[in-house]
């Protein structure tokens, strides 16, 4: 058990400009409302949160979204990128978008077919004006390594065009998550920037099991399962010495025969989540700024290939410097909304706020926030 004093210190040497009460900017917004409005309210919020400070002219910028799994069809809407990409080329900056590809069977663990399914989604030059670019190359090895001698890791791989780009605009989808409860900013931060290598390195914590009793043996989670962990005589068995804990066989499974241990995996994987998103915060070191969109709120994220339950009304837009302060918002004006907060309505067995507080203890942020409702 590590002492207050290592975390103080460790936090201190970060630097990362976070305040002790940080500023979360906040416009309401429905996905109903007139896009052409949504998008002059939508680059007013990137420059009230200052979000053109962090870019410089000429450098290249990379806006980190979540283009939608194939079947999705509760992604962010790509018109909601548009302005922030025509802001980021205000600043005299050349904005590219980018994600990487993922560890599970499906249209996007490949950089061919993720750009393939992008377009589809409308995630393209015609309609927001900015080309995208697989962060981790063709199929998630183009990664590089940055130290960050933390608790866990010592050294963490993300995806090495994001380590190229001299500033990078976060654009996240608040929802629930099978694994960590919500997937917001942090999230999208240390898993979606990952490599391939991060993203097993973070997954192997938490291994998935099989419900016998419910198994028909159909061979669908063999079919998916992207390191082959998984045989099925008369019951499927998972070899727990090789899964990865992806939780593929958990997404594809339609007779809920796979399940989770909701353990202390949960916690683990939510504190390797935040490790691998301070390797990304130190490399850039204050040149990164954050949009988390609360609307079209689903009970799974958006790797999901079919539609998913919306859990709660549109709240609005949150823009701001720094990322647990955004996912403390997000939390907290769910719950406001709601009665419960978005990863309780999703998934109740998870504690969502570990993430939130081991990112504070690291110093990646705070979670006491000043919320700035902009009159927009």
């Amino acid at each position: 058990m590590l002492s207050d004093d290592f975390f103080i210190k460790f936090a201190r040497n970060l630097k990362v400009n976070s305040m002790p009460d940080s500023e979360v900017h906040f416009i309401k917004l429905t996905h109903s409302e007139p896009i052409d409005r949504t998008k002059n309210r939508l680059k007013a919020l990137f420059k009230k949160a200052g979000l053109d400070k962090i870019l410089s002219p000429g450098e290249f910028v990379a806006i980190k979204a979540h283009f939608g799994e194939k079947g999705n069809v509760t992604f962010l809407d790509p018109r909601y990128i548009e302005p922030i990409v025509r802001m980021v080329k205000a600043s005299g900056a050349k904005p590219f978008l980018t994600d990487t590809c993922v560890l599970y069977s499906g249209a996007r663990d490949n950089a061919v077919d993720h750009l393939l399914t992008a377009n589809a989604h409308g995630y393209n030059i015609e309609t927001v004006g900015a080309p995208v670019i697989i962060a981790d190359g063709i199929i998630g090895k183009n990664e590089t390594e940055v130290e960050i001698n933390a608790p866990i890791f010592q050294k963490v791989a993300v995806a090495a065009e994001l380590v190229s780009a001299n500033s990078i605009i976060v654009v996240s989808h608040a929802t629930g998550h099978i694994t960590v409860g919500m997937a917001a900013t942090l999230k999208n931060l240390g898993m979606g920037m990952a490599s391939r290598k991060g993203k097993m390195t973070q997954h192997s914590i938490s291994k998935p099991i099989i419900k016998p009793e419910r198994c028909i043996a159909c061979g669908t989670c063999t079919r998916s399962c992207p390191v082959q962990a998984i045989t099925v005589t008369e019951k499927a068995f998972i070899d727990e010495s090789i899964c990865i804990g992806c939780g593929e066989c958990l997404a594809v499974c339609r007779y809920k025969a796979v399940k989770f241990r909701w353990n202390s995996t949960a916690e683990e994987l939510q504190k390797r989540i935040v490790e691998h998103a301070l390797g990304i915060i130190k490399q850039k070191n204050g040149k990164i700024g954050y949009i988390t969109f609360l609307l079209n709120m689903a009970k799974d994220c958006d790797c999901l290939n079919k539609k998913s339950a919306i859990m709660l009304d549109d709240i609005g837009v949150l823009a701001g410097k720094d990322p647990v302060a955004i996912d403390q918002a997000v939390f907290d004006l769910t719950k406001s909304h709601a009665g419960q907060s978005l990863s309780e309505l999703s998934f109740p067995g998870i504690d969502a706020t570990v993430q939130l507080a081991y990112a504070e203890r690291l110093g990646l942020g705070s979670r006491k926030y000043h919320l700035i409702e902009e009159e927009i």
